[in-house]
C-alpha cells in the first residue's frame, strides 16, 4: 500500500460515543474510515461489500457479540479483524476465543479520557505491512547456518508484537514435551493481559507457564522455565533467576524484547537463543545482535509467514539471523531445542 492510498477501516461498536471519538482520531492520521457500524448484524452484511484494509470490533456488544459476528463473517470475508476488549477476566478470555476464531489480533479499549494513541500506535502497522491478510503463509526456509539445529540452548527468547499471541500459541503447541531449559516470552501487551495470555499458554503447552511477578519477587528459572513478561514491566534475567522490574519505554515499549535479549545474552552467552516472530518495529534487534555477537543462535520467521515482517524483517535485513524459518519450522525447532537432554 503506497502512502498515497487510503487506508480504509471499518469500526465495529455499539457504542456511538466511542466509535465517533475513534473514527475522527484516524481521521486526524489520514485513515479512511469507510463506515460505523453499530452492530454484528449490520457488519456481517456490510463488510464483505465494503471490504476495508482493516476492521476493528468490540468484542462486547448486544445481540450478535464480537465473537459470533466474527464466525460468522469468516464465511464470506478474510480481511484482518482486530477485537478491541476492556480488560476484564471474562473479555481476556473470550478474547482468546476471538483468537481461535479468526481474529488476526485484539487491542486494549481506551476507558474514558484515556488517550487512543497507543491503540493507533498498534493498528497502524497494518497499514504499513503490504502483505494481503489472512492466515499466516506457510512458505520454505530461506536461511538455515550450518549447524543452527545441532546448537546447544540452554536459554531462549521468544519476542513478538503484532499477531504475537497467535504465533506464540502455535509455538507454544508445537513443544511436544515440558520443557528443560527456561523460556522467556516478551510479547507488547497492556498490563493486566499478560497473566491472562500466560494461563492461555498453559493450556497449550500442557505444562505451567508463569507471568513475571509484577511485585519483583525473583522466580528460580528451575522452578519456572516458561514465563511471560507482565505489561508494563520489563522482564530481566540472570543465570538463576528472573524477575520483572519497572523501568522506562525502550524502543517506545515496556516490556521490551530487548532488554531480556540482552540479559539472557550476557548470562547464557553462546547457548542462549533469540526467536524474534510477527510484529511492528525494531524492539529485538539489538538483542539479538547482543546474542548473536555472544555466539547464540537467532532464529526469526520468514516474511512469508509472519503477520507483520518488522521485528524478524530488521534482524534479517542487519544480517543477525541464523535462521528464517516459517512459524511451523521455527516450532519444530524450537520442541527439539527445549526438550532435549544436553546433561547438565
Amino acid at each position: 500500500m503506497s502512502p498515497s492510498t487510503p487506508f480504509r477501516v471499518v469500526i465495529v461498536d455499539d457504542s456511538a460515543f466511542f466509535a465517533m471519538r475513534l473514527a475522527n482520531r484516524m481521521t486526524q492520521r489520514g485513515w479512511e474510515v469507510s463506515a460505523r457500524l453499530s452492530s454484528g448484524l449490520a457488519a456481517v452484511h456490510e463488510i464483505p461489500h465494503l471490504n476495508p484494509d482493516l476492521v476493528v470490533m468490540d468484542l462486547v456488544m448486544p445481540g450478535m457479540n464480537g465473537i459470533a459476528t466474527l464466525q460468522v463473517l469468516r464465511k464470506t470475508w478474510q480481511g484482518p479483524i482486530v477485537m478491541m476488549s476492556a480488560y476484564s477476566d471474562e473479555a481476556m478470555r473470550n478474547t482468546w476465543l476471538a483468537l481461535d476464531a479468526g481474529a488476526q489480533d485484539f487491542v486494549a479499549k481506551p476507558g474514558p479520557g484515556q488517550s487512543l494513541d497507543d491503540m493507533l500506535d498498534h493498528l497502524v502497522s497494518y497499514r504499513e505491512d503490504e502483505r494481503p491478510r489472512g492466515e499466516p503463509v506457510v512458505g520454505r526456509s530461506s536461511l538455515c547456518r550450518a549447524g543452527v539445529r545441532n546448537r546447544k540452548v540452554r536459554a531462549v527468547v521468544i519476542g513478538a508484537s503484532t499477531g504475537g499471541p497467535k504465533a506464540v500459541s502455535l509455538l507454544c503447541a508445537a513443544i511436544k514435551e515440558t520443557p528443560r531449559v527456561p523460556i522467556f516470552i516478551v510479547q507488547h501487551m497492556p498490563a493486566g493481559f499478560t497473566r491472562s495470555f500466560a494461563e492461555r499458554l498453559a493450556g497449550v503447552l500442557g505444562s505451567p507457564v508463569f507471568e513475571a511477578a509484577p511485585d519483583g519477587t525473583r522466580m528460580p528459572l528451575k522452578t519456572a522455565p516458561v514465563v511471560v513478561a507482565a505489561g508494563g514491566f520489563h522482564l530481566r534475567v540472570s543465570a538463576t533467576e528472573c524477575w520483572a522490574e519497572p523501568g522506562d519505554r525502550r524502543n517506545g515499549v515496556i516490556p521490551s524484547v530487548d532488554v531480556t535479549l540482552v540479559d539472557v545474552a550476557t548470562a547464557f552467552g553462546a547457548e542462549s537463543a533469540a526467536v524474534i516472530v510477527t510484529g511492528m518495529g525494531s524492539d529485538g534487534a539489538e538483542g539479538a545482535r547482543a546474542v548473536r555477537q555472544a555466539g547464540g543462535t537467532v532464529v526469526v520467521e520468514s516474511k512469508e509467514s509472519a503477520l507483520v515482517w518488522g521485528m524478524p524483517g530488521v534482524v534479517a535485513e542487519r544480517g543477525d539471523a541464523d535462521a528464517i524459518w516459517p512459524l511451523p519450522e521455527i516450532g519444530h525447532w524450537l520442541s527439539q531445542v527445549v526438550t532435549r537432554n544436553h546433561g547438565s
